[in-house]
């Protein structure tokens, strides 16, 4: 009589990893990530409810489009939705964040109150950072800058503004604050090229890779969402229109994030049809900043998006639309 063969034992997993099984008896509870709302839209409609935690977002485009004014004034509105935030700058001081985001609380009450003036309290804000006035003393003759600073004191327990520094804040550093966030909460980092690295022989193209894989790496870590903001080579310094591929250290970069923010103005961006008959409207592009989706690893890709400047109080009217006229790109409408 036959013998009925032996079921035959499962290989034990690899070191360090789980069985197959294990993995697909466990997707029932697995969790898709926090989604956070940037505030902004229809950016957060487009991306179905906002941003995610376990991904890299990178904001791209070149000085003075806008990168830091949009990804302070996204980090403002995570907090304010209750969302543990950190803002690590490697450009500017906690002081001068704090500035910013009070110009854009006194913008956001402003954009409120048709008719509002806001210069004086702009100026007063200047001054205090230049400590040549104390808040304190300014706050009962001014009821703009009190609102503001009601309005600030709403999410301030859950934003903490990090002064990063090229030698003292590096990865470990930004780990670090990343586990103190917890899961679902939101890392900007601000800018990534600045985040130091130990190898000194690498290119600027190795050293970008190797920083947006370590925050890659800490994201998913760590559960929380990372927002880098990523400079331009030079080359994208003399483009109209900044394309993933004008990013330093664009191959690594584009294969690492999950999300592609780049900002360019409409003016430059704006194919010149649209223009060149209407001087009035081509003044008025002047005023929007484009934000294009161009690597979308939840979603759809490839969507413009403008959003109107109010610099003057370090913010976007957070009410942007969807680009309507035809941009260029080198490659199919070269001008």
């Amino acid at each position: 009589m036959t013998e009925a063969p032996q079921p035959v034992a499962a290989p034990a997993p690899v070191a360090g990893g789980r069985a197959l099984t294990d993995v697909v008896l466990g997707l029932e509870n697995a969790a898709i990530g926090t989604i956070i709302p940037t505030g902004f839209e229809p950016l957060d409609r487009v991306l179905d409810g906002g941003l995610r935690s376990r991904d890299l977002t990178l904001v791209a485009g070149v000085p003075g489009v806008g990168k830091t004014v949009m990804t302070l004034q996204w980090a403002r509105n995570v907090a304010a939705h209750g969302f543990k935030t950190a803002y690590a700058c490697y450009e500017h001081d906690e002081e001068a964040l704090a500035s910013r985001l009070l110009a854009v609380e006194v913008g956001e009450v402003k954009a409120g109150q048709e008719g509002t003036r806001s210069s004086r309290t702009l100026a007063v804000i200047q001054d205090v950072s230049l400590a040549e006035r104390r808040l304190g003393d300014e706050i009962d003759s001014d009821p703009l800058l009190r609102d503001a600073l009601e309005q600030m004191s709403r999410y301030s327990d859950n934003l903490s503004l990090v002064r990063a520094s090229g030698t003292g804040t590096g990865v470990d550093e930004l780990r670090e604050t990343a586990m103190q966030l917890g899961p679902g909460g939101v890392l900007f980092v601000d800018y990534l090229q600045k985040v130091p690295m130990g190898e000194n022989s690498w290119t600027d193209s190795e050293r970008s890779i190797r920083q947006a894989e370590e925050m890659k790496e800490l994201a998913m870590e760590y559960d929380v969402a990372v927002v880098a903001v990523t400079a331009a080579e030079a080359a994208g310094l003399n483009v109209r229109r900044v394309r993933p591929h004008h990013l330093r250290g664009a191959s690594g970069l584009t294969y690492e994030a999950d999300l592609i923010c780049v900002l360019n103005e409409k003016w430059l961006s704006v194919s010149k049809r649209h223009s060149a008959h209407d001087p009035v409207k081509a003044e008025g592009f002047k005023r929007d900043v484009v934000l294009t989706l161009e690597k979308n690893r939840r979603g759809k890709s490839g969507v413009d998006l403008e959003f109107t400047k109010d610099f003057v109080h370090f913010r976007f009217d957070p009410r942007g639309r969807f680009v309507e006229e035809q941009l260029i790109d080198e490659m199919l409408f070269p001008e």
